[in-house]
């Protein structure tokens, strides 16, 4: 594959294979690469993101075709897709769209186990989008084979080692998590109800943890050295829906008298609903 991108793009350099990878991550995810999405990607004028795209096309004419009647600058993976320059994940996706540019070398011990197929994204973000549904099957633990479900997709959420989309489900009628990996089918569909506020997302939450008490005073002052900033403890604030995966990732024990070090070496001393005034005071986790 190498030797046909070198000699279909010469000079292939690195701005060049950021751009295209970019591209292609647009038609496998989102179904459609724009002229906007570019600039407002790479910092590019209107004339620059039309080269961009003229020498994708002419590089790869198989890949893209025009989106007519959505105005100009806009296109769609063809029937014939196949990415020539990204690898196709779920994390490299969100890595590709999450405009954060790093200016020192980093390495990541976190590992994302979702496997994700882009066609099955694409109708789930499809919906998120427009405020539709998806009808999905679902894999569970109680139903390994899948049960149907008509879901109102509302937010991607990257828990730990996976992605999960946030939705309301018309089947328990209420907001629940979806691990992506489990959902094995998606198709659009019709709300049959209108989708009611997600109170557990709306509401923000401060959790305090401290140094387990179960360690001795020199191992305490050692974990307010190294998390809390010598303090006796740290607040941090989230969403209520996300606070089990917040202590998950943290490691915090939520009974210090069942969950011990060396395991959990921090736990949650108290839990606080924040009043509207005070969200707007606080960064969220």
């Amino acid at each position: 594959m190498l030797k046909q991108i070198k000699r279909r793009v010469t000079p292939l350099d690195s701005r060049t294979r950021l751009q295209f990878e970019f591209i292609e991550m647009l038609l496998a995810y989102e179904g459609e690469i724009t002229n906007q999405r570019l600039r407002e990607k790479f910092g590019v004028t209107s004339v620059q993101a039309s080269r961009v795209l003229a020498l994708y096309r002419d590089a790869f004419p198989s890949n893209t075709q025009i989106l007519k009647g959505q105005g100009r600058g806009r296109y769609v993976p063809t029937a014939r897709f196949k990415p020539e320059i990204a690898n196709l994940t779920i994390e490299a996706y969100f890595r590709s769209v999450k405009d954060q540019v790093t200016h020192v070398k980093v390495e990541e011990t976190q590992r994302d186990f979702t496997n994700v197929d882009p066609a099955l994204f694409r109708v789930i973000h499809s919906a998120m989008n427009q405020g539709s549904a998806s009808r999905i099957t679902y894999r569970s633990m109680n139903h390994p084979d899948g049960i149907e479900r008509v879901v109102h997709p509302e937010v991607f959420v990257f828990a730990g080692r996976r992605w999960h989309v946030r939705g309301f489900d018309e089947l328990t009628e209420q907001h629940r998590d979806f691990n992506m990996t489990r959902i094995s089918c998606a198709e659009p569909a019709s709300k049959n109800i209108d989708t009611p506020i997600d109170v557990d997302w709306e509401e923000k939450v401060q959790l305090e943890l401290r140094a387990h008490p179960s360690l001795t005073e020199g191992q305490k002052q050692l974990i307010r050295d190294e998390l809390f900033k010598g303090a006796i403890g740290r607040r941090i604030t989230t969403r209520h829906a996300l606070v089990r995966y917040v202590l998950r990732d943290l490691e915090v024990a939520e009974n210090p008298e069942v969950q011990h070090p060396p395991e959990f070496q921090i736990y949650l001393f108290r839990t606080e609903s924040l009043r509207e005034e005070e969200r707007e005071l606080t960064s969220q986790v």
